[in-house]
């Protein structure tokens, strides 16, 4: 398993961590049965502004929110991300595939923490989940699509829980 994750702290976010986001992110990867996968994303903590106007933009919705996911490699036989499956995405430079990107804003996450009994650090890392979640083909529009995305994100919560990630 390959994953390049870059992180463009477009904030000075004092909890965007790059290294911690790329093993949560692998995690991600295996729970959802990609361990093969040679994959890149890049993760943007943004602020209030900047999401808002991407909600606007892209979704129709003129409000701020917590995380937005664009994918662009779909995958709907859900074949493993290899070169050898995707050879027409797949980058030799960086020998990877370039799934999308994940914006964050930092300043609604640690609003809501509070909400969830979260610390913002925590729950900027289940945004990241949700958001990469997103970017492999998961979705919860659709009541069996949101069961399955819910499975993985309880996964991810016992992960985080057992590497002491607060």
């Amino acid at each position: 398993m390959k994953l390049k994750l870059e992180l463009q702290n477009k904030t000075n976010c004092t909890f965007a961590d790059e290294k911690l986001l790329t093993k949560i992110g692998k995690e991600v990867l295996k729970i959802v049965g990609q361990q093969n996968a040679c994959v890149s994303l890049t993760v943007f903590y943004v602020d209030e502004k900047e999401i808002k106007e991407i909600n606007k933009n892209y979704r129709d919705k003129d409000k701020e929110t917590d995380v937005i996911s664009f994918r662009l490699v779909d995958n709907p036989q859900n074949l493993s991300l290899t070169k050898e499956n995707f050879r027409y995405e797949f980058d030799e430079a960086t020998k990877t595939i370039y799934l999308g990107e994940i914006f964050i804003c930092d300043k609604v996450a640690t609003l809501q923490a509070k909400d969830f009994s979260n610390t913002p650090f925590r729950e900027a890392c289940e945004l990241f989940v949700h958001g990469m979640l997103h970017i492999l083909g998961c979705d919860h529009h659709k009541e069996e699509e949101t069961a399955i995305m819910k499975h993985y994100e309880e996964q991810m919560i016992v992960f985080l829980d057992k590497n002491k990630i607060n």
